[in-house]
């Protein structure tokens, strides 16, 4: 029986070195009927080492990162295509257990969770945390840690699987989109294709390097200022989620303007910032024990969503365009 053939796709900016840690790390892949293909907006005078695969290299100019995956996985041919971005690397098992998965699960959609390399700095490690948290990421939170598995809603494209032929079929990726292109695509698949299906395991795990608290802080305005162009696509808002900091901050803003007393507004905001670190904090200390990580944590993930309101008030001003395009592009394709 043939063996099925998988194109590892991997978009970035250019060769950099991040981009050949992960490739190197595919030397060790114990699954070996494989090939990669990276997209670049331009080359380097940077150098391949010796890989124990097939390489093609594609320079395309700059595009999104939707035109380059699509623009891989219409170039060459293969039985599977799987996504991973430029700053991580795959556990060694990643492809056995995929073809594993797919074999039995050929018209769904899989991924896994993305954990931080070792050795990690403090910093980098408390954002990882706060991304664990339910008031960053929400109720898909389980793609930052090995949780059990489940069928989901959508997963992130720095780790997914699925059939070649169920990706062309319907079209990729939107290449219009610069921010939350993975959500977009498996929401369209799914509207049309009620039969397919998300399924997350633990067993398809990466490691992703995460970032300083500044490209965390950046990364989340981007997010929240971005929300028009991944609800427009679907003519909908999916979910009231990612609304639901500018929502609080609005409504609680608004009460204290209707109070007139200058002293019951300073103690209504002490009460209301209060309650919402204890939510917070019920929820950090279910997998952070260290109190030096807890307080740390606290504090970035109430910059988080500080930030990403500000990336939502971005969102209804004519700013947006210049925030959403040069901004993010720069701070994601630098990999």
């Amino acid at each position: 029986m043939k063996k099925k053939i998988f194109n590892i796709v991997i978009p970035s900016l250019t060769l950099s070195s991040e981009l050949i840690n992960c490739l190197l790390k595919f030397n060790n892949q114990k699954y070996r009927n494989f090939f990669v293909t990276i997209v670049l907006d331009y080359s380097n005078k940077k150098k391949i080492p010796k890989l124990n695969y097939k390489l093609n290299i594609l320079i395309v100019g700059k595009r999104t990162m939707s035109y380059k995956r699509n623009y891989a996985v219409k170039k060459f041919r293969s039985d599977f295509i799987a996504f991973i971005d430029s700053d991580a690397y795959a556990d060694k098992n990643w492809l056995t257990n995929g073809l594993n998965i797919l074999s039995k699960k050929n018209n769904e959609i899989i991924g896994g969770p993305s954990i931080p390399f070792p050795n990690q700095s403090f910093e980098e490690m408390m954002c990882h945390y706060a991304k664990r948290s339910y008031f960053v990421t929400g109720y898909l939170n389980f793609r930052k840690y090995k949780a059990k598995s489940r069928y989901c809603d959508w997963l992130e494209s720095c780790n997914l699987m699925m059939n070649r032929t169920l990706f062309l079929k319907f079209g990729g990726m939107n290449e219009n989109i610069y921010v939350g292109e993975d959500k977009e695509f498996i929401e369209r698949f799914r509207k049309k294709n009620s039969f397919i299906k998300v399924f997350y395991t633990p067993k398809l795990f990466i490691y992703h390097k995460e970032r300083s608290l500044i490209k965390f802080l950046i990364q989340r305005m981007v997010f929240g200022a971005d929300l028009y162009n991944i609800t427009n696509f679907n003519n909908k808002i999916n979910s009231f989620q990612p609304l639901l900091p500018l929502i609080t901050f609005l409504i609680f803003i608004s009460m204290l303007f209707l109070i007139v007393d200058y002293n019951l507004k300073i103690k209504l905001l002490i009460i209301f910032v209060s309650f919402i670190q204890i939510i917070i904090l019920a929820n950090l200390v279910k997998y952070i024990k260290s109190l030096k990580k807890i307080i740390s944590v606290l504090i970035i993930v109430n910059l988080a969503n500080i930030a990403y309101v500000i990336g939502n008030i971005f969102q209804f001003t004519l700013l947006k365009n210049l925030f959403n395009r040069k901004i993010y592009l720069k701070s994601r394709n630098n990999k």
